[in-house]
């Protein structure tokens, strides 16, 4: 068994840095940490009391098994409150439910918005020799646009970023097209000019993407200055659906869609509703500790 000076060791926090989550920081998906935090909580509280007898203030002689999910326990004292629960963070984790979140929603939109428009399945490819710029994106998302748009055609699309085995970064495009439009090839028209292009037509959009969407690691690279998702062309109802799926799970059980809510000025911080002026504050904040991020519940005021 551990000792107690053992103990306090790994549930140091003095060095812990605190701030809200109001503030900028790293990219963190609070509905799932929030959804864990609820279901851990009882379990949790459940551990502590077993592990010191049903004592109050007694330390455990063992960390109790939700601390393998991130939990830190430091009470020492009848005099000193237990500190909030806490739950480990992973970046590259919170990064790839962003990702998956944010490219399903797009495409099932896309999909409600224009049920009857076939959908391009588009894999620009990078030949040897030839290497990756944030712009070359960009620029082909320009290109197809100016298509289109010569055709009256307002361009939807979503796109994912995915690497080889070998680091080679690739990119899986979905273009939204109305009947009589084919899509030429991006490297047969300039639009690509770094490789090849294939093509073909999807006969389910969102499950296409959902499985490039779903893929883990060969997602989670990280690139300077890459973005590793996108998307266009929303609008309407539409449009204020997929920017409210992209507030916090705690900020969307406030408020719906047609609320356009908004994050804060700078010096304001949390969301604002913009017709009520009402700030809303996160109940969450981020905790730096021994170089490791964590999230738990803020403290009830006393």
């Amino acid at each position: 068994m551990q000792s107690l000076a053992g103990l306090r060791a790994r549930a140091n926090i003095t060095n812990s840095i605190v701030v809200t989550g109001d503030e900028k920081s790293p990219e963190i998906d609070f509905e799932e940490l929030e959804s864990r935090l609820i279901s851990l909580r009882e379990s949790n509280e459940e551990a502590v009391t077993t592990a010191t007898g049903g004592r109050r203030g007694a330390a455990p002689e063992a960390l109790p098994s939700g601390a393998a999910a991130g939990l830190v326990y430091s009470q020492t004292s009848d005099t000193r409150p237990p500190p909030p629960q806490r739950i480990q963070v992973s970046p590259a984790r919170s990064r790839l439910t962003k990702l998956h979140h944010s490219v399903l929603t797009a495409a099932r939109l896309h999909v409600q918005s224009k049920p009857s428009w076939r959908v391009v399945m588009v894999t620009p490819t990078y030949a040897p020799g030839q290497y990756w710029c944030s712009k070359d994106i960009t620029r082909l998302v320009k290109c197809i646009r100016q298509w289109l748009a010569r055709r009256s055609v307002e361009m939807r699309y979503v796109w994912v970023m995915e690497y080889t085995k070998k680091g080679a970064p690739h990119y899986h495009m979905l273009v939204w097209l109305p009947l009589g439009i084919t899509l030429p090839y991006p490297d047969k028209r300039g639009w690509w000019t770094k490789g090849w292009t294939n093509q073909e037509w999807a006969k389910n959009a969102i499950g296409y993407i959902a499985k490039y969407a779903s893929k883990g690691s060969s997602l989670v690279q990280y690139v300077r200055g890459a973005r590793h998702h996108g998307n266009g062309g929303m609008e309407g109802e539409a449009l204020l659906e997929q920017r409210w799926w992209k507030l916090p799970g705690w900020m969307r059980d406030l408020s719906g869609p047609s609320d356009r809510i908004r994050r804060g000025a700078k010096g304001v911080g949390g969301y604002v509703n913009p017709e009520t002026a009402e700030v809303f504050r996160s109940p969450y904040e981020i905790v730096f500790s021994m170089g490791q991020i964590f999230i738990q519940l803020k403290a009830a005021p006393l």
